[in-house]
């Protein structure tokens, strides 16, 4: 049996860019999101991830629910 990690994201995308946010004292950039914590639902875990990352607040009804992927996380390592 396959474990998957529920994990949510944030992509925002305006005039052809992609909103990231560089990993504090590191040098990763990362889509804003993460994992679900008990009894949230998508927005909620959503708008919480955001405010902690971001330090920005979110609207709900500004949210827009694309899709759901199912995806096997494949790390790249550095040399």
């Amino acid at each position: 049996m396959k474990k998957f990690i529920d994990k949510l994201a944030y992509i925002h995308i305006r005039e052809k860019k992609i909103l990231m946010s560089l990993s504090r004292g590191k040098d990763t950039w990362y889509i804003p999101g993460g994992k679900r914590e008990a009894g949230e639902s998508d927005h909620e875990a959503l708008i919480r991830e955001i405010e902690e990352e971001l330090t920005v607040k979110i609207e709900l009804e500004t949210l827009n629910y694309t899709e759901f992927l199912k995806h096997r996380h494949t790390a790249i390592l550095k040399e």
